[in-house]
């Protein structure tokens, strides 16, 4: 048995966010408070959909979603409340709902109009089975002499396209590609001298990988589409937001501040303690993984180590690249479509304080600390990292669907 609670939600210290025991998830009473414990105003309407956004942020640390949850305890300080409520709920389960008990006339803490509990599957992993073989293909898109490597795989949907750190190349997505490219078409490729893409002329780094990133996607056809940087490629997809704003329905940045530098963010970095790896030269050990999982999964940091060894870029020389491109505040506040900034709690190269930093400064974002990772959950922790993401993305779904 395990008692979960959410990074970021408040409680009061008699009870834990949710109890997980076996498969089975049993989340709290919550209501609609926010950040700092004070319960949302505007009445009904937003109440619901704050209690709902807190719940789902529990089931996503829970390594679970809505389309995981069996039933919904439904408590309601007047039962006249119950239409502006069943529309709001309406967008979270706009199909196969599940079973549900609505209870009026009850006196909630807070003065709270409306309290919600549910019981849910917890899913270990996005158990995406395919029921017919799953397309895939490859090519290169040709730009400034270099030939740029990339891959798809799946079809349809809002494409989710997965952009690697500087201790990676397109493979190291293998966790992600074969749980996503089930409903959607997922597009991972090489920056310059990762991977099959070339660099002859030696200018991999952000000055020409969100440009690179554009390229491709205009190869593809791609209109709109939901955009994950890891670290390095935080920069990157940053880079071709700020060119081409049109391109992205989502943002994610995944251990990264995309060059985003407040003063915030520079305080946080300045006092952080956090420590990384800082030799490569015995198995599986890198700046880029945990400690921990080093000791626990020896193999699968060998072949991380392995892979980001494929190709000819210097990763002194792009990490110095990296260092050297920021945008400011203002730009930070810029981006207002939603962003996920997504953070293993373990963290040495960009910890989770100067990640919260960052959150402060983008007007749509959430944020997600994964526990027990370095710098990379999503090859650490790929099950909670891939939930956290696709609850990210459900929500986004379920937003686009009730305009």
């Amino acid at each position: 048995m395990e008692k979960l609670n959410a990074e970021g939600l408040v409680r009061l210290p008699q009870f834990s966010h949710a109890t997980v025991s076996d498969e089975m998830i049993y989340v709290s009473g919550t209501i609609g408070t926010t950040g700092d414990g004070s319960l949302v105003g505007g009445g009904i309407g937003p109440e619901t959909d704050q209690t709902l956004k807190n719940i789902e942020q529990i089931l996503s640390a829970a390594s679970s979603s809505w389309s995981d949850v069996l039933k919904v305890n439904v408590y309601l300080a007047d039962i006249s409340d119950f239409a502006t409520m069943n529309d709001v709920y309406s967008r979270y389960f706009p199909t196969a709902p599940p079973a549900r008990i609505t209870v009026g006339g009850v006196s909630l803490v807070f003065d709270a109009r409306v309290e919600m509990e549910c019981t849910a599957i917890r899913t270990p992993e996005l158990r995406t089975t395919h029921s017919k073989p799953v397309p895939r293909r490859t090519g290169f898109v040709e730009r400034d002499g270099e030939k740029i490597f990339y891959e798809v795989v799946g079809e349809g949907g809002v494409p989710l396209v997965l952009c690697h750190g500087a201790g990676g190349n397109h493979a190291v997505w293998f966790q992600q590609v074969t749980q996503f490219s089930k409903n959607r078409a997922v597009i991972t490729w090489d920056h310059r001298g990762y991977g099959k893409s070339t660099d002859h002329g030696d200018l991999t780094g952000p000055k020409v990988a969100g440009g690179d990133l554009i390229a491709i996607l205009d190869e593809l056809n791609v209109t709109r589409a939901d955009i994950i940087g890891q670290s390095m490629g935080g920069w990157s997809a940053v880079g071709a937001y700020l060119e081409r704003p049109d391109l992205f329905r989502s943002l994610v940045l995944a251990d990264s501040l995309g060059g985003l530098l407040t003063p915030k963010v520079s305080e946080a970095l300045a006092s952080s303690t956090y420590t990384t790896a800082a030799s490569m030269d015995y198995l599986g050990v890198h700046p880029a993984l945990g400690q921990r999982f080093v000791v626990e999964e020896p193999e699968l940091a060998h072949l991380y180590q392995s892979l980001g060894e494929i190709g000819t870029a210097n990763s002194d020389k792009v990490i110095g690249r990296l260092l050297m491109t920021t945008h400011d505040e203002a730009t930070a506040k810029s981006i207002e479509i939603p962003v996920l900034c997504i953070v293993g709690d373990h963290d040495g190269l960009f910890p989770p304080a100067a990640i919260m930093a960052l959150c402060e400064a983008l007007p749509n974002v959430r944020l997600a600390v994964i526990p027990g990772c370095g710098h990379s959950p999503y090859y650490e922790a790929p099950e909670l990292w891939n939930a956290t993401v696709a609850a990210f993305l459900q929500s986004i779904d379920r937003e686009s669907s009730s305009l």
